[in-house]
């Protein structure tokens, strides 16, 4: 709808999990490198958690990309409501298929038997289960199991389990003893930033960007959004692609503040209380202090993307309204 009307060649807050939009931001990175570890060094088993809209399956996409040629992943999306689907949703990643009525004990052995080719062929394979908080006990504890198979010191199996911070409380039981000592690295994301949420936008912005791209994005509508959404990048999505239809709508290329309060305020789905700033100053209130960040440099110095500009003096929706084009500088995360 409004592709060509800011001259972009895609729509740069789409919820998918193309990895040209992947913003490598501290925690990401960290919780990537931990994935990517465990799984090449044939450790067995890794944990990311982290809050709906964190984007965790981002991150399982990326662990296949990165991954490439050195191994297989085998990502099972849903949570398995039995042992026997979980193997089932094993065999079909490894290429290989069962009869219906076949036993648990029957696709065990063919599992093994299979991984152990892999093994020999020095193939990694990954497992990896999203959404691990919905697993039913007998499904968690066939996970537990299919740990342990190992030839020559290493796991056939890697297992990398991505869920909601609650897996952590469920784990904490002491019947999940034996599985809390499996997990070799556990990882939490956490939201972003100020200002990692800032180059986020800017980071979209630029990989959607056709040539003389005219979106821009005020500094004080980005930190906005950051308050909004507490960096959630799911969220952050959502509120600027209602932004980008609130400007069009306007006939402005200038994403401002104004706009962005237009779209918190209809953004009923989000069972908000209150107005946008009674949440800002709640969350400001609220909000523990962050560890030191590199300043953004607002100077009108010279970059070649990342441009936004600055709080027009007049009424927001003034597509003409006064304020010089500026451009930010900033060191890679």
């Amino acid at each position: 709808m409004y592709l060509e009307f800011f001259s972009l060649k895609e729509f740069p807050f789409a919820n998918g999990c193309d990895e040209r939009f992947y913003f490598e931001s501290d925690s990401h990175n960290e919780a990537l490198a931990n994935m990517l570890y465990t799984v090449r060094q044939r450790r067995g088993m890794v944990l990311v958690t982290g809050e709906v809209g964190s984007g965790k399956t981002f991150l399982a996409n990326m662990l296949d990309s990165r991954l490439g040629t050195e191994g297989t992943v085998i990502s099972v999306r849903h949570p398995p409501s039995s042992p026997r689907q979980l193997l089932r949703a094993l065999l079909s990643g490894l290429g290989k298929s069962a009869e219906p009525g076949t036993d648990r004990l029957s696709l065990l052995e063919l599992a093994e038997t299979e991984l152990e080719r892999k093994h020999r062929r020095r193939r990694i394979v990954a497992l990896l289960l999203d959404e691990c908080q919905g697993l039913p006990n007998e499904v968690l504890e066939e996970v537990r199991m299919l740990w342990n198979w190992e030839r020559d010191g290493q796991r056939l199996l890697q297992i990398v389990l991505i869920g909601q911070p609650e897996f952590l409380d469920r784990l904490a039981d002491p019947r999940w003893e034996s599985l809390r000592q499996r997990i070799i690295l556990s990882y939490h994301l956490g939201r972003l930033s100020t200002r990692a949420t800032v180059l986020y936008i800017l980071h979209r912005r630029t990989v959607a960007a056709h040539n003389g791209c005219r979106l821009r994005f005020t500094l004080e509508a980005m930190k906005l959004i950051y308050r909004c959404t507490q960096g959630i990048p799911r969220m952050i999505n959502s509120l600027c692609d209602n932004a980008l239809l609130v400007a069009y709508a306007r006939g402005q290329h200038k994403i401002t503040s104004d706009i962005v309060m237009n779209v918190v305020n209809d953004m009923s789905s989000w069972s908000l209380h209150g107005t946008p700033m009674e949440i800002i100053r709640e969350a400001e209130a609220e909000e523990p202090p962050e560890s030191p960040e590199p300043a953004l440099d607002e100077s009108p110095a010279s970059a070649e993307e990342g441009r936004y500009v600055a709080e027009p003096d007049g009424p927001a929706h003034d597509a003409e309204a006064s304020g010089d084009t500026w451009e930010i500088t900033y060191p890679q995360p």
